[in-house]
């Protein structure tokens, strides 16, 4: 029906997610403009890996327990780069947008938009060619597990974390004050 690779697209939802967080923030700032060529970035790695690695799982148990060690990696790897304010993704900058937005802890946020993704994409795929595409029980529970994953990591390490980050700010707020001077 179309010639955009899964890249492609998903390069085009990440810039409507960056577009999105712009309005939801009612600013521009670094993080969120850093997230433009990561867009590129990720929509290119796709599509490679895509011809990469097109073939079926052989073996299921191997493929699940892959799966759930990638949830656990996925989980860990958003909620570090969004508890310590680095440069998210898109996806899950759009995330810690909406989070922000309705005051909604980032792992129960993930949580709902992974799972409004998965349904939209139900609906559109069905719509388009009258059947689900894309959506298989890797899919489906990564949706339901990420954002779980992300508020358990929340609730073993928030804290630390948070402490961490604080310091990490203020040394870097001293330092610019000190250059500053």
């Amino acid at each position: 029906m179309t010639n955009l690779t899964l890249g492609n697209w998903t390069t085009i939802f990440y810039i409507g997610f960056i577009i999105l967080q712009i309005i939801i923030y009612k600013k521009c700032n670094l993080k969120v403009l850093l997230q433009f060529p990561f867009s590129y970035l990720m929509g290119m790695i796709l599509d490679f890996y895509d011809q990469l690695f097109n073939f079926p799982p052989q073996n299921m148990i191997i493929s699940i327990v892959l799966l759930f060690i990638a949830i656990v990696l996925i989980a860990l790897g958003a909620y570090l780069v969004v508890a310590m304010d680095f440069v998210p993704n898109p996806a899950d900058g759009m995330v810690n947008a909406l989070s922000y937005l309705i005051h909604k802890d980032f792992g129960q946020m993930k949580w709902m938009f992974d799972c409004l993704m998965m349904t939209i994409t139900i609906i559109m795929t069905l719509i388009i060619s009258g059947h689900v595409i894309g959506i298989g029980i890797g899919t489906v529970l990564s949706a339901l597990l990420i954002g779980r994953v992300i508020q358990l990591y929340a609730k073993l390490f928030g804290q630390k974390l948070d402490q961490i980050v604080l310091s990490s700010q203020t040394k870097r707020n001293n330092e610019q004050s000190i250059m500053d001077i």
